[in-house]
């Protein structure tokens, strides 16, 4: 072992053991296979679009075609004649078994959101909403048939500008909330105007973030099987989070955890985007519920744009103040981000906008910050977390 002399007192050694330095490097600068890289490179990767179950039906979404709209009928007589259709079914249909959600969190104090169902119920609020299912015995059977589906809807007034959202003239998407505001936070840290007035210099901005997407390979997609005899659920999923997709079943069809399996075996991609639980999730477990029969569900790639969550949709004013030696004084904020008519169920859409007033200014050494935060509702596609969720802006700001 190789021994290092340390002084303790003058003309006194001692000597002191060091680990050995290892020549086993591991996975520094070693290639590392990944796994499973020999069966998905001959193809026998097993997706949700590969998995086939005895007497599988397939459901597909007449989605709302504007942004914010009243339901006033759906003649479906002819789209019911068409051959193979088993159902067709609307929001009121499946609210007979799947409760409706509110997402928010107890710790974003004053947080509010709107009851969402897994079908549209009376309005559709974002363009690509859910609104009617068509379950057949094949998916071609099932789209063939969405064509001769006709829907009654009367268009509404629209809050798309996340700028004018809270004015007074801009009608609230859900009367029953009172406005546009899902949640609002402000942080006020030390003497922010007094460092800024004395300070030898002052930066300011304003960045704007447009919407974007996840590009999953593999679009979002489940199979959803209700066994009546056993009264037990079954779900492949091709998400990221099975344990938290159990539990939501759980809650929303009231059914014991011990009842529920949740299977996920090769997920084409995520990001994030597979990360939540989407309206036609438990659209398609509910129809299966009303079926007794397993039913699939996969999203085509323009269904995806619509209805797959939009992230990073904010507006950030910020100011640095500093002195002539390069030393950040402190730092002045105001976040504006639009979140779409709902926040996201369950980890809700607030978390971004939270997550920049806590990191901006977070590496620097500074006593002084303010900060500000609105989130608002708006008639286009529900934002939530998406990849590095707040550092983009965090690091835009700073």
């Amino acid at each position: 072992m190789k021994r290092d002399i340390v002084n303790l007192e003058p003309g006194v050694e001692q000597a002191t053991p060091i680990a050995p330095v290892t020549e086993d490097q591991r996975y520094i600068g070693a290639p590392v296979p990944r796994g499973g890289i020999e069966r998905l490179t001959q193809g026998l990767g097993q997706f949700i679009d590969d998995i086939e179950l005895p007497r599988l039906a397939h459901v597909v979404f007449w989605r709302s075609p504007v942004a914010h709209m009243r339901i006033k009928a759906v003649q479906a007589d002819a789209a019911r004649a068409m051959p193979g259709v088993l159902m067709v079914a609307d929001g009121h249909d499946l609210a007979k078994v799947c409760k409706p959600w509110v997402a928010v969190l107890g710790h974003l104090a004053g947080m509010k959101s709107a009851p969402q169902h897994a079908l549209a119920v009376e309005r559709a609020c974002w363009q690509g909403e859910p609104v009617v299912a068509v379950v057949a015995e094949t998916r071609a059977q099932a789209e063939d048939a969405l064509q001769h589906l006709v829907v009654d809807w009367e268009e509404l007034p629209l809050a798309t500008d996340m700028e004018s959202a809270l004015d007074a003239g801009t009608p609230p998407i859900h009367a029953e909330l009172g406005d546009n505001l899902c949640f609002t936070r402000s942080l006020n840290v030390g003497e922010v105007d007094r460092v800024f007035a004395e300070a030898d210099a002052v930066a300011e901005a304003t960045f704007e973030f447009g919407r974007h997407t996840g590009v999953t390979l593999e679009p979002r997609g489940q199979i959803a099987h209700w066994n009546s005899a056993e009264q037990r659920l079954t779900v492949y999923h091709s998400c990221q989070a099975p344990h938290m997709m159990q539990d939501l079943y759980g809650r929303q069809f009231d059914l014991p955890a011990s009842a529920i399996r949740v299977i996920c075996k090769d997920v084409g991609g995520s990001f994030g985007i597979k990360v939540h639980a989407y309206p036609d999730d438990f659209a398609t477990v509910a129809l299966s519920i009303l079926l007794c029969r397993p039913v699939k569900f996969v999203a085509d790639r323009l269904e995806s744009f619509t209805s797959d969550i939009h992230a990073r949709h904010h507006r950030v004013r910020g100011r640095i103040a500093a002195n002539k030696d390069g030393e950040i004084l402190g730092f002045d904020i105001d976040d504006l981000t639009a979140i779409g008519p709902y926040s996201m169920f369950p980890r809700t859409s607030a978390i971004e906008g939270n997550q920049v007033v806590n990191l901006v200014g977070g590496p620097y050494k500074h006593q002084h910050y303010r900060a500000k935060l609105d989130v608002v509702f708006q008639n286009k596609t529900p934002t939530c977390q998406y990849r590095g969720v707040g550092h983009p802006i965090a690091c835009a700001v700073t």
